[in-house]
């Protein structure tokens, strides 16, 4: 019994068009007639796209002409048809394609995305007549034009690029000021930057609340290392007070409590501070604090149970309770120009593609999850005039997860139904991780 949903994974000179090609066919000649408008298989480059509509049409063509190759074998045996049925069936499918070819399916995911928004003008409010732009890059320069015009005027802008700026120079990366926004202006096309831009730009309309908030991340980040530092210093000044070196400590240089606690009395990231094994257990034990045959051992032992262990204990208290959201506070930080300097292109662009009714392709897969959520899904996809029984989905590891969102409802509905879906991929041939790409998808699918 042949499987309904079929994963293959392909490699390079595989021949996964010709796998493709015979799926498609294996589909269109065992239903015959104008079973092809059902039939969607979609891959990522115009340039495939038409190949794989060559390689049908051409196989077709052999097919009806009686030229008896190695794959027309296969689809007879597969099919169970005579060498005359078979001939038969490809010559009334060649010439149903040949009338409808406007219906021959077989597009890059962005056109299809494309052709699903343009069915919902009016429901979105979008103009029928806005303008696809095809080329991130371009329309990014303009906005990062009309970004650099107010430099200067704005106080907190100009710090986030400021800060860029530095990031930039303390990696040993040469500093311009276009082509580094440029560049950095990319991440807004992620989803993880997608998935958080909504809160992002509703937060930046308050005026304040980015400053607030960093004051927030700092007070939280500088009090955790403040209680450390004043604690861990009371401790080395006792040992200074009373002569004490590395060698007085049991496991000396090696982690001994000499060396620790002069590294917490001088921590500046919480992702410096590590409280490790021995000050939760040994060093609960005075005895444990000493060298072997230290002479100043009793006056070690004495300082450790009346007011040292109680200090590491203050230490390894508050750790417990505020390590979490001290390192959350502090990793924020270190991003937080980022987000900043990114709501504000992200605002940019949005005015852009507003005043001049433009949509970018990028926007094409959030745009079409944003219809399909809480939405009758076959409706959604019936809107555009057709409906899709089988799905044949090539290069997949190029495959972002919001497309893979946005196709789910659609292979689910017809595995459902019976009808068979194929996808092709390999993870190692992943080239579109620039645009959101995902080769662990390959993996994941199985899920379905």
């Amino acid at each position: 019994m042949e499987k309904i949903f079929q994963i293959y994974r392909s490699s390079a000179g595989s021949g996964k068009t010709r796998t493709l090609a015979k799926e498609y066919l294996k589909l269109a000649l065992r239903f015959r007639s104008d079973y092809f408008k059902h039939i969607l298989a979609v891959t990522f480059t115009n340039k495939s796209t038409q190949e794989m509509k060559d390689r049908i049409m051409k196989y077709l063509n052999d097919f009806v002409n009686g030229h008896s190759n190695e794959l027309a074998k296969e689809l007879q045996s597969e099919l169970g048809l005579d060498e005359f049925t078979f001939q038969s069936n490809a010559r009334e499918v060649q010439a149903e394609i040949l009338h409808h070819y406007q219906e021959f399916s077989i597009s890059t995911i962005d056109a299809f995305f494309q052709k699903i928004i343009r069915s919902f003008t009016r429901e979105t409010g979008i103009s029928g007549d806005y303008r696809l732009e095809i080329e991130n890059d371009e329309v990014m320069e303009l906005v990062i034009s009309n970004l650099i015009n107010e430099l200067g005027e704005r106080e907190q802008l100009t710090k986030w690029v400021v800060e860029l700026a530095l990031q930039n120079l303390e990696n040993d990366r040469s500093w311009d000021m276009r082509q580094s926004l440029a560049n950095f202006s990319r991440e807004i096309f992620q989803e993880e930057f997608r998935s958080v831009e909504p809160i992002l730009l509703k937060t930046a309309a308050n005026g304040t609340y980015f400053t607030d908030t960093l004051k927030l991340l700092q007070q939280e980040k500088f009090a955790f290392i403040r209680f450390i530092q004043a604690r861990a210093k009371t401790i080395t000044e006792d040992f200074q007070s009373i002569g004490l070196s590395t060698d007085d400590f049991k496991y000396g240089k090696n982690g001994g409590a000499y060396s620790y606690f002069r590294k917490l009395g001088n921590i500046k990231s919480i992702n410096d501070f590590e409280l490790g094994k021995r000050a939760e257990n040994d060093w609960q034990d005075a005895n444990e604090w000493p060298s072997k045959g230290n002479l100043k051992a009793k006056e070690i032992i004495h300082y450790a149970k009346t007011k040292w262990i109680h200090l590491l204990n203050e230490i390894i208290h508050y750790h417990k309770n505020h390590y979490a959201t001290a390192l959350s506070s502090e990793l924020a930080l270190n991003n937080f120009y980022s987000y900043g300097l990114l709501t504000d292109i992200s605002r940019k662009l949005s005015e852009f593609k507003r005043e001049n009714n433009v949509m970018l392709l990028a926007d094409a897969p959030q745009f079409l999850n944003s219809i399909i959520d809480n939405s009758d899904t076959p409706f959604v996809y019936e809107k555009t005039g057709s409906f899709y029984k089988n799905f044949l989905i090539d290069e997949f590891q190029d495959t972002s997860g919001l497309q893979w969102k946005n196709f789910l409802p659609l292979v689910t509905n017809s595995l459902d139904s019976g009808h068979r879906s194929l996808i092709v991929g390999d993870a190692k041939q992943a080239i579109y991780r620039w645009r959101g790409g995902d080769p662990t998808l390959l993996q994941k699918v199985n899920e379905v």
